[in-house]
């Protein structure tokens, strides 16, 4: 059961389907490893890149698959001092459990709010600014 609407761009899959493809993400090392790794801080994908050994096609291909159940969205999209854009990507679980009841697995997620920590990240670096 689900704790909340995923806030990526996304449209979710169908909510029988979405439960599998939760449990197969899971499954996968690489997609658990990305989620692991946007857990803590948005990340653009050429950091997750040099940070583990996940091929680039891979990475690109999990990241779409997650974004495409809603587990991972673009928290805000930054430019290089080359002038070139990217995304910056972020878990959007908050919490995620498996329980098995008898014969019933129950999945509850909570999901994180991208557009409250967009908001907090940018009152910070405000008010940063405005003690200079």
């Amino acid at each position: 059961m689900d704790g909340g609407a995923p806030t990526s761009a996304v449209a979710a899959p169908a909510p029988g389907n979405r439960k599998e493809r939760i449990l197969d993400a899971l499954g996968d090392p690489a997609a658990r490893e990305i989620l692991l790794m946007l857990n803590d801080a948005p990340m653009s994908a050429q950091e997750m890149l040099s940070s583990n050994r996940i091929p680039q096609s891979t990475l690109y291909r999990k990241l779409h698959d997650l974004q495409e159940i809603g587990l991972v969205g673009v928290q805000r999209t930054a430019i290089t001092p080359e002038g070139k854009r990217v995304d910056l990507y972020r878990s959007l679980l908050e919490r995620l459990a498996v329980e098995m009841y008898g014969r019933t697995l129950r999945i509850d997620v909570k999901y994180r709010d991208l557009a409250t920590e967009r908001l907090q990240t940018m009152w910070k670096d405000y008010r940063r600014e405005a003690t200079r």
